[in-house]
């Protein structure tokens, strides 16, 4: 791993932290300060592939509501000056288990997801 501030790893937890709060809740809103406005995200559901604008995440979010007893894990797997490389494994009472891999950049100062791969474990 790279040796990257201390502060970038504060800020990206901060980005982070915010996204896991949004999915807590069930308010997208929460997150959306999260996301570069046109990250795009990539995996599978039992529907199939997802694939695509960030907004489906937010719409599933709005539409599921609160994720009770949510359970969650952020390793920030590495940071490269203005790049860095984030998995979310996050797991929720009702049995789904998500692993999220999140590639951020630092644009105008404010690290922003540009991009959500992920795989759906149950």
């Amino acid at each position: 791993m790279s040796r990257a501030p201390i502060k970038n790893y504060e800020e990206i937890l901060e980005v982070m932290n915010k996204y896991v709060e949004g999915i807590a809740t069930g308010k997208s809103e929460v997150m959306k300060p999260s996301f570069h406005k046109d990250a795009i995200m990539y995996g599978y559901e039992p529907i199939g592939l997802v694939e695509g604008s960030i907004q489906y995440l937010y719409d599933y979010v709005d539409q599921a509501g609160p994720a009770q007893n949510l359970q969650a894990r952020v390793d920030i797997l590495d940071i490269e000056g203005t790049a860095a490389c984030v998995r979310v494994v996050l797991e929720s009472s009702d049995g789904a288990v998500y692993s999220d891999f999140l590639q951020l950049l630092k644009i105008n100062g404010e690290w922003k997801v540009i991009a959500k791969l992920f795989h759906r474990h149950t």
